[in-house]
């Protein structure tokens, strides 16, 4: 069976009648409201809300992917977006105040996504190297944006030579336009609908990151990050090939949700009609990607390893366990 053939009809069979069901609220932390994880975490639930009522899933603003890993951890969330690097690192503690072990994962939820670190075509700036000695925000406090790219700076070796600074995410545009900041880090697909409306009326470029990429050996260690390819004139103020790295991003949950609840978000969200929703109102989406397992961070949900080997599926052995 693929998941094509999962369909809302398949799923009658498997819901409680109506006359005895009772609706489990799910706690679903995003992230900023015009980033990437809000749009589609809230166009997801949109869809499962509407096609059940024995689960009803009321989606969120945070800080971001690491905010998330820690609401989720901490019992105050039920299921989240977060980053590969990030739940990879929190079960160990890495970049975190403690280890976080009461989180599993579901399943792919986003295509590689590529962190953007972003300046304006006239700042002069043309390499990270150029930071030194400016006002530069590596995301949002609180975000797994910010978390690596302040990774990559202190990787780089450059990271106490910025005048490093955290805001949200719904400031950054306004602030990099009028000169408040030289630039900014921000994560999201290729092209990045953010950076096209600041190049419409501000042209802008993506910094090439590949030297120090190369010369820190940061993709070598990290086992979740690849690179990503920004190609020349992408945008107005792109005249050069960029490179970046990236990361996809999954879903997860907290160890003590019902499997039963579990396997009802999984089997509408990982349907066909899900997918079709999805591509109409977040393209990048990866619910449809079967071979998302051949790497796997942490353990997976009772319920979602149930339900990925029953799609043939082969569950790997978990680098953190």
């Amino acid at each position: 069976m693929t998941l094509k053939s999962v369909t809302l009809a398949s799923l009658a069979v498997m819901l409680v009648s109506p006359a005895h069901a009772q609706t489990y609220n799910i706690s679903m932390p995003l992230g900023g409201s015009s980033g990437d994880f809000f749009v589609h975490g809230s166009s997801l639930a949109d869809f499962i809300n509407q096609n059940t009522t024995d689960i009803r899933v009321v989606p969120s603003t945070s800080g971001g992917s690491v905010e998330n890993i820690r609401l989720v951890g901490s019992g105050s969330a039920e299921f989240a977006l977060a980053f590969s690097g990030d739940i990879f690192n929190a079960w160990s503690g890495e970049g975190f105040e403690r280890e976080y072990k009461e989180y599993r994962l579901i399943g792919p939820a986003q295509k590689t996504l590529a962190w953007n670190f972003i300046v304006l075509e006239d700042s002069g700036i043309t390499s990270v190297q150029d930071l030194k000695g400016q006002q530069f925000v590596p995301g949002a406090p609180g975000s797994g944006g910010a978390a690596d790219a302040d990774m990559f700076l202190e990787h780089a070796g450059i990271a106490d030579d910025i005048d490093i600074s955290y805001q949200s995410w719904g400031e950054l545009g306004r602030m990099l336009s009028d000169g408040d900041i030289v630039g900014f880090n921000r994560v999201g697909a290729v092209p990045a609908g953010f950076i096209q409306e600041i190049d419409a009326t501000h042209p802008a470029r993506v910094l090439d990151l590949s030297v120090e990429l190369e010369e820190s050996g940061l993709l070598d260690s990290l086992p979740y990050l690849e690179m990503v390819d920004i190609p020349a004139d992408t945008y107005r103020g792109q005249s050069e090939d960029a490179t970046t790295f990236g990361q996809g991003a999954q879903w997860i949950v907290h160890q003590d949700v019902p499997d039963e609840v579990v396997m009802k978000f999984i089997e509408l969200a990982y349907s066909e009609e899900a997918a079709s929703h999805l591509d109409r109102t977040f393209s990048n989406h990866d619910h449809r990607n079967e071979d998302w397992a051949q790497t796997l961070f942490i353990p997976l949900h009772p319920a979602a390893e149930t339900f990925w080997s029953s799609h043939g599926v082969e569950i790997p052995e978990p680098l953190n366990n």
